[in-house]
């Protein structure tokens, strides 16, 4: 029987058994270096120890949902603020830009104890071809050129080529994952020609909030924030490669109002035919990874060379995964116009309604859903001269905008007397801007027919509707909103769609 010393001795000589177990770990980060590096030329991401938890994880995963990418790690809330439409992001992408922001502005300046920065951005036309001058891909050369000179050792030392062959498959087949068109289906929308104003926050309490406005080139974000699945074949009417033009009734090419192609996606048995290249592709990649792993378990020698190979590759995938990335190495090339630091989350709002008339507005219901100050609602109302004042009168808090030419940003304002701000739905009370009326207003739905109501009796007698009034009733007074949108609201309230 041997000794413990003697144990340890053989075990760290050559921990064999050991590199089975570790191929297997480490999955989400393969998943997340993926889809960092993805859509590209080629994916900078090396062979490393986790394929093999990936492959299985990715299988199950196109097998169910469809998709390739991870959930979002980062909390986003994406606004339309033509709309005033919000809604969750579902998109890792969208999750990834808002949150590597905070870096690159950083780099400009600290925040400094401001309550809030807003970043100003106009959105330019995606890249058609990426250039290979860049750090990371340039980093995966090096560290896949590293993997390379240590697996060759063990050959040209000893004549042992199965390390070197180990390694050489893994890169192959990392770069064959990488390489499926799914990766850019679910990276980049459908609609690429995007004119719309967007803002990215965390949300209520957040200090970064991004303003991008596309000017009719960019990215639709709003639709990438759906997160659409790829089981539909809407999303893959993006690959040309999965697609074929959509043509009129004399065979000529259709387009949409952006001036875009239509597309029909090819499909088989209610699927894209690309969701099934996805299933083949990860399916023989899962068998692949299980035979390698069969492999490195039977290996008897030079194994530190194969712990040395996969460390490298799960150093680089780690630190790929992590990194923060610009926009355009996402697709969304942006351009800076603009910053708005301040001490207060409301001065900051009022800045950028100065800068971008109506972009304020519609955040204001998120950073302050309940009610106004006084002279807050009365700067939104359009006598900004009380607020202001006081502002002025703390130093720190900079001076207003609104007593500051105005910056010229080449962004136009908001079109604010669109249908979406005249139907916005209104809560069952609110007050009056201009006359402070307290007044309670009470909003009631359509009745609901007696007839449809389950086990209702048709002939019976409707009862009649009664609304509440503030003057008929001792009920005690709520707090009134202050809603610095009650004068279109009342329209809104009237309307008989009361949407």
């Amino acid at each position: 029987m041997q000794s413990n010393a003697a144990q340890l001795r053989s075990q760290w000589s050559n921990p064999g058994d050991v590199l089975s177990l570790l191929l297997i770990i480490g999955g989400d980060i393969v998943q997340k270096a993926l889809a960092q590096t993805t859509a590209g030329r080629i994916p900078p991401v090396c062979f490393s120890f986790g394929w093999v938890a990936y492959s299985f994880s990715t299988l199950v995963g196109v097998i169910g949902d469809g998709r390739l990418l991870p959930p979002p790690d980062y909390p986003v809330k994406v606004f339309n603020l033509e709309s005033s439409y919000v809604r969750e992001n579902k998109n890792w992408v969208i999750g990834r830009i808002l949150r590597d922001n905070e870096v690159f502005m950083n780099k400009r300046g600290s925040l400094n104890g401001a309550s809030i920065r807003i970043s100003i951005y106009t959105a330019e036309a995606p890249w058609k071809k990426r250039s290979f001058s860049f750090v990371t891909e340039r980093i995966w050369l090096f560290v896949t050129a590293a993997q390379i000179a240590v697996a060759v050792v063990p050959f040209a030392k000893d004549g042992e080529w199965g390390v070197f062959l180990i390694t050489l498959s893994g890169i192959a087949a990392a770069i064959i994952a990488g390489e499926l068109p799914q990766w850019n289906v679910e990276k980049l929308p459908l609609k690429r020609k995007s004119g719309k104003y967007m803002a990215l926050t965390s949300g209520n309490g957040s200090r970064e909030v991004m303003i991008i406005y596309s000017a009719g080139e960019a990215l639709d974000l709003e639709e990438l924030a759906a997160g659409e699945s790829p089981r539909s074949d809407r999303v893959w009417e993006a690959s040309s490669l999965f697609s074929a033009p959509k043509k009129g009734p004399k065979g000529q090419k259709l387009y949409h109002k952006n001036g875009s192609e239509m597309r029909t996606a090819f499909m088989w048995s209610g699927l894209p035919v690309g969701l099934w290249a996805t299933r083949i592709v990860c399916f023989c990649q899962t068998i692949f990874w299980i035979a390698l792993l069969i492999t490195v378990a039977g290996l008897r020698s030079h194994s530190w060379y194969l712990v040395g190979v996969g460390g490298l590759g799960m150093l680089q995938n780690a630190v790929v995964a992590a990194v923060a990335r610009s926009p355009d190495r996402r697709g969304l090339p942006l351009t800076l116009v603009d910053t708005i630091v301040t001490r207060g989350t409301m001065d900051g709002l009022m800045d950028l309604e100065m800068t971008i008339n109506g972009a304020g507005q519609v955040l204001l219901d998120e950073f302050f859903p309940r009610s106004l100050r006084e002279n807050e609602l009365a700067w939104w109302s359009g006598d900004q001269d009380p607020y202001d004042n006081q502002r002025m009168e703390h130093g720190g808090r900079g001076r207003p905008r609104s007593r500051l030419p105005r910056k010229n940003i080449d962004i136009p304002d908001i079109d604010t007397s669109g249908k979406a701000r005249l139907y916005r739905r209104s809560s069952s009370w609110e007050s009056s801007v201009l006359s402070g009326d307290m007044e309670l207003r009470t909003v009631s739905p359509p009745p609901i027919p007696r007839d449809f109501e389950p086990g209702a009796n048709p002939s019976a007698k409707r009862p009649e509707v009664s609304t509440y009034s503030a003057q008929e009733s001792p009920r005690p007074q709520l707090p009134a909103r202050n809603d610095r949108r009650a004068k279109r609201s009342e329209d809104s309230v009237r309307s008989p769609d009361w949407a």
